[in-house]
């Protein structure tokens, strides 16, 4: 019975102590270097900034930006989005500063891209948790 009892504990231990991969305690944007989201002239969008709070793990920063295809009195305009993601990042100190950019907004002739007024912008761990999400204006 000592051996049954001893064996539980042992394996309730392991269980408690095994690492986790996502270990971040506070994920926040860094405010000396705030996320800022910029609509840039080939119809991409591009959002850099700092997030601080992420652990030692890696991760992936991703952009998603409303879209659509608009007639010229703007009458339609069809859901879509633009997105970009960063390739893995390492935190140093828990600290990530990324870039990333859009695809272009592109649309059929005839129809003008029109890009929505705020960026989603979402860090997640390698296994896809998402660790931390904000919504930014686009200037």
């Amino acid at each position: 019975m000592k051996r049954l009892l001893l064996g539980a504990l042992g394996a309730s231990l392991m269980v408690v102590l095994a690492p986790s991969t996502a270990q971040a305690a506070n994920p926040h944007e860094v405010r000396n270097n705030p996320i800022v989201c910029t609509l840039n002239s080939n119809q991409t969008v591009t959002c850099s900034g700092s997030v601080a709070g992420l652990g030692s793990e890696p991760v992936i920063a991703e952009v998603d930006v409303p879209f659509g295809c608009a007639t010229r009195g703007n009458e339609n305009q069809p859901g879509g989005h633009l997105q970009g993601a960063s390739g893995p990042i390492q935190p140093r100190s828990g600290r990530i500063n990324f870039s990333v950019t859009t695809g272009p907004a592109s649309c059929p002739p005839g129809l003008n891209p029109v890009v929505g007024d705020t960026a989603t912008v979402t860090i997640f761990d390698l296994e896809g948790n998402v660790l931390f999400t904000t919504t930014v204006p686009i200037t």
